[in-house]
């Protein structure tokens, strides 16, 4: 024959499982409100790095801009050199500073 258990223990059995249940939904919900907490900080940490990236480019796009007016300047500046001077009087002005430099160097 077998032994029926008492419905004391029987109750005391759905308790004790019970308290195991519930505690397990506690920690779930702590766990929850954890994770909610740090996905809430982590968007946070997103939309300031986004920001930073958006500033950073706008950075990156003005230096671009001014380095492009630089070199077209430079450009411009050496066209403008190269027009003060044709070929032929370049060839002489450099002849006059290489014979002034020689009698400099005569005279030292």
């Amino acid at each position: 024959m077998e032994k029926e258990a008492s419905p004391r223990s029987e109750l005391q059995t759905l308790e004790g499982g019970l308290r195991v249940l519930w505690e397990r939904v506690r920690l779930a919900g702590e766990t929850i409100v954890r994770l909610r907490e740090e996905r809430s900080a982590l968007q946070a940490r997103v939309t300031d790095l986004e920001a930073q990236l958006r500033a950073s480019e706008r950075t990156l796009a003005g230096e671009r801009e001014t380095l492009k007016k630089l070199e077209a300047g430079r450009i411009e500046r050496e066209a403008e050199g190269n027009a003060l001077f044709s070929d032929g009087e370049r060839d002489a002005l450099a002849a006059k500073v290489r014979d002034l430099l020689a009698r400099i160097d005569a005279y030292l």
